[in-house]
């Protein structure tokens, strides 16, 4: 299962908790949108709002991993299946208690351009 240089390289940064690194995948126009039960739920535009919402997100785990169960690339279009594990590192709005562990599948959509990813869409 061969997933794109850039996209491994992205999830490998996300795996780390290592924001810098995430952000070296992305082009500066770079859209992110979340999706949850069919809606979307978080969007930002450009590689300052992800920034700003991939800073918040490193805070709320103390562990968290992304591994790739499926893939497939067309042109410079990937999508993959994911498992997702992670831990809480504080109480949440959301209702999520520190210590407590996450579990859940979902894919993500990818475009790639000039080498850096434009467009992720994660939905589970």
């Amino acid at each position: 299962m061969k997933v794109p240089d850039v996209i491994a390289a992205y999830i490998e940064a996300y795996n780390a908790i290592d924001v810098d690194a995430m952000l070296a995948c992305l082009a500066d126009d770079v859209h992110f949108q979340n999706i949850s039960a069919g809606n979307v739920d978080t969007e930002t535009r450009g590689k300052a709002e992800f920034e700003k919402l991939a800073r918040m997100g490193a805070g709320a785990f103390s562990a968290r991993r992304q591994s790739v169960t499926q893939t497939i690339t067309v042109a410079e279009r990937t999508m993959i299946r994911i498992d997702y594990q992670a831990t809480v590192a504080a109480d949440l709005p959301n209702g999520w208690k520190a210590g407590q562990s996450l579990a859940f599948s979902g894919a993500s959509y990818f475009e790639v351009r000039d080498g850096l990813i434009v467009r992720i869409i994660d939905e589970s």
